[in-house]
């Protein structure tokens, strides 16, 4: 067995995406953005020789579908909806049914389109050496979570979306259980989005052409 690598996102539905952008963009708009880092985030680590899968929530089997045909995304793709009451319950399910044939999962987020693919390289080298890996964001929370066993505790009393959720999760492992990568950041306020303008004036490994051409067109 080897790694997977497990995309979480939510589908892609007006009203109930980024919502916390909605003060500065319009309902469309903060769909746009939201299916345009999804759809960058697959794009982007399709390049990585690791096993991906896509967990959306909030959606049908039917919907699920038609958004893979809508977007031609590659039969390669294992496709599934996230089951589960909270977001921690919902990822504890996909651990159980991935692991069944891979042996080190990685979760990853949609909402950090300019993260360096290195650093989930760095998350599978890690899992070598260290059971939990785990990629910090800014705001408390993180971009990344990888495991090389069962960590059932990492996903119960977490207080999800808040910034108390990297600090919670770090509580319950010891101190030579877990890697933390370098931090990186979401894109969830305006500020982000300045933020991420800024980056994407550069080149880098897997440009996200959508979310580049978002932000160009200033609907923010």
């Amino acid at each position: 067995m080897s790694g997977a690598l497990l995309v979480f996102s939510r589908y892609p539905r007006l009203g109930e995406v980024k919502t916390r952008l909605s003060p500065n963009l319009s309902p469309a708009a903060c769909l746009e953005i939201h299916q345009a880092l999804l759809l960058d985030t697959l794009d982007r680590v399709a390049a990585l020789r690791v096993a991906q899968h896509l967990f959306l929530a909030d959606c049908s089997d039917q919907e699920l579908r038609e958004f893979a045909r809508a977007h031609s995304l590659p039969e390669t793709l294992h496709l599934h909806r996230q089951k589960g009451q909270d977001l921690g319950e919902r990822m504890w399910n996909a651990y159980q049914e991935v692991s069944l044939s891979r042996d080190q999962i990685v979760f990853l987020g949609s909402d950090s389109p300019s993260l360096p693919l290195s650093r989930i390289e760095d998350a599978l080298a890690q899992l070598e050496h260290f059971p939990v890996v785990v990629g910090p964001v800014e705001d408390g929370g993180y971009y990344l979570l990888a495991l090389a066993e069962p960590r059932k505790e990492l996903f119960y009393d977490i207080e999800w979306g808040t910034s108390l959720v990297l600090e919670q999760t770090l509580s319950k492992l010891g101190g030579g259980e877990y890697f933390l990568l370098a931090p990186w950041y979401d894109v969830d306020t305006k500020s982000d989005l300045h933020r991420l303008e800024q980056d994407l004036t550069g080149e880098f490994e897997g440009f996200p052409r959508r979310t580049s051409d978002f932000l160009q067109q200033k609907k923010w």
